[in-house]
């Protein structure tokens, strides 16, 4: 559970600086289900997902164990928000039509996990795990930041940080399995947007720690000299993966 804690706190950080899902996602999603009375977003974060599907379902939970990351959810009126375990949903059996976690999944414990999911599932539920993957930044800085992120930093991301680096390919998933069409994220970002993303990872946390901060500001300085104007905007990347599966 130790890998859990970076994640505890810097929720106003996280909604500041993360990427945002595409709508087109929440869409997709929704297409798996039967129903679409419930969802629930477990592992919310800050809500970048749940504000998404509560535009496709009637009531949307988001729940986490981090207090901080909740308060600073964005409220909707058909979303409630609970700091609550993935592994005990205080939701009532057979209620939900969606499940989702969104770049979580890898810190649960899967197997009490997976027991839950089938004890809310309602007829025709799905289950989505959802990850984001490795960022590519275009531009000057590109093979610099690619670099940073496989080399200088990449030794102090937690361990189950290697499931969103292989899509969630290895991760345990016992259903039968569906798929969603080939989906991204893109930005168009300024260099300060960047290190404020930068500033949330939680391997450049533990290398702070660990007394070796100075790896990232070293880096965020190449990469700033490369990037030129700090104003304009770069494209940044990351392709959508996951596991999805009907409950049935």
């Amino acid at each position: 559970m130790a890998e859990r804690r970076h994640f505890e706190e810097g929720g106003a950080g996280y909604a500041r600086h993360r990427p945002t899902y595409p709508p087109v996602l929440a869409g997709a999603l929704a297409a798996l289900t039967a129903g679409r009375g419930q969802a629930l977003d477990v592992g919310c974060g800050n809500g970048q997902l749940t504000v998404l599907l509560a535009a496709e379902f009637d009531r949307v939970t988001g729940t986490d164990i981090s207090a901080d990351q909740i308060a600073n959810a964005e409220p909707r009126p058909n979303i409630d928000y609970r700091v609550e375990p993935a592994e005990a949903s205080a939701l009532t059996d057979g209620s939900v039509d969606l499940i989702v976690a969104a770049q979580a999944a890898h810190w649960f414990d899967l197997p009490r996990f997976y027991a839950e999911v089938r004890r809310l599932a309602a007829p025709g539920a799905a289950l989505a795990l959802v990850s984001y993957g490795v960022p590519e930044l275009a531009g000057p800085a590109a093979e610099r930041f690619r670099r940073f992120y496989w080399g200088d930093i990449h030794p102090f991301w937690p361990e189950g940080r290697a499931h969103v680096e292989q899509g969630y390919a290895s991760l345990d998933f016992p259903f039968a399995e569906l798929s969603i069409p080939a989906l991204v994220i893109e930005r168009d970002w300024s260099f300060s947007a960047l290190a404020g993303y930068v500033s949330t990872w939680s391997a450049v946390k533990a290398a702070a720690k660990a007394g070796q901060g100075e790896i990232a500001e070293t880096t965020m300085t190449e990469i700033a000299a490369l990037w030129g104007d700090p104003g304009t905007e770069y494209r940044i990347s990351w392709p959508i993966t996951g596991r999805f599966a009907r409950l049935d």
